[in-house]
């Protein structure tokens, strides 16, 4: 009876144990941290073909005497058409220039060297005004393509150097014989052929209108000049 006693207690301890043993295993399990998620990496979004800026085009250059585009080579309003110059264009420009620069040279010796204040008078208009039509004429053949010599013919320049050595009446007389009331009627005879004869539409314009200031030149000489030299 004893011994049945003993070891009914001995399976209840037993069991008692297995329970505070399962109960402090179910502790430890509780306390074990759960696992981490798996970090996902950022994957961008996919980018819209259509809100991606398409590069500027690369424009080829035409090649050396290639045609341009319509673009490249328009003119602008109020500008000189470029192109090639015929020949009787290039020597109208040449001789007019040579010609205007003579009389610019000439009448700023009159004028600071004269002795007659209606003859230094006539030379400082001369010497505007041809400077204003020698600018415009270069400017005209520079837009065109045309390098323009500043320098005068042998001639001219022979006549120039003359009057350098003088002063006073005697400068006056030799500027009106040289580049007064005769010089300027050859100048008008040039510049009527060009507005006549000239292919270039810009030159044969501004030869019609440079050629009634050359008038008025004209008409002042020969109310200067001295008597005797009106068939001049």
């Amino acid at each position: 009876m004893e011994k049945s006693r003993i070891q009914a207690r001995a399976k209840i301890l037993a069991l008692a144990a297995g329970l505070v043993m399962g109960a402090a295993a179910c502790d430890r399990a509780d306390e074990v941290p759960p696992p981490k998620p798996t970090d996902t990496p950022n994957v961008p979004e996919p980018v819209n073909p259509a809100t991606v800026p398409s590069p500027p085009p690369t424009v080829t250059p035409p090649a050396d005497g290639a045609a341009g585009s319509a673009a490249g080579t328009a003119t602008a309003p109020g500008e000189p058409t470029a192109g090639p110059i015929a020949g009787v264009d290039r020597s109208f420009i040449s001789e007019a220039m040579s010609r205007g620069l003579a009389e610019v040279e000439a009448s700023r010796l009159a004028a600071t060297k004269g002795a007659d204040p209606q003859v230094k008078s006539f030379a400082e208009k001369l010497q505007k005004d041809h400077m204003e039509a020698n600018e415009k004429l270069k400017n005209l053949a520079t837009g065109k393509g045309m390098t323009v010599s500043t320098t005068t013919d042998p001639a001219a320049q022979g006549k120039l150097d003359e009057l350098e050595k003088l002063s006073g009446a005697e400068l006056d007389r030799a500027y009106l014989e040289n580049f007064g009331a005769s010089a300027h009627r050859e100048t008008i005879t040039l510049f009527e052929r060009q507005a006549r004869d000239g292919q270039d539409p810009d030159l044969k314009a501004f030869a019609e209108e440079t050629l009634g200031v050359l008038r008025s030149h004209l008409e002042l000489a020969q109310q200067l000049q001295p008597a005797g030299t009106a068939a001049q």
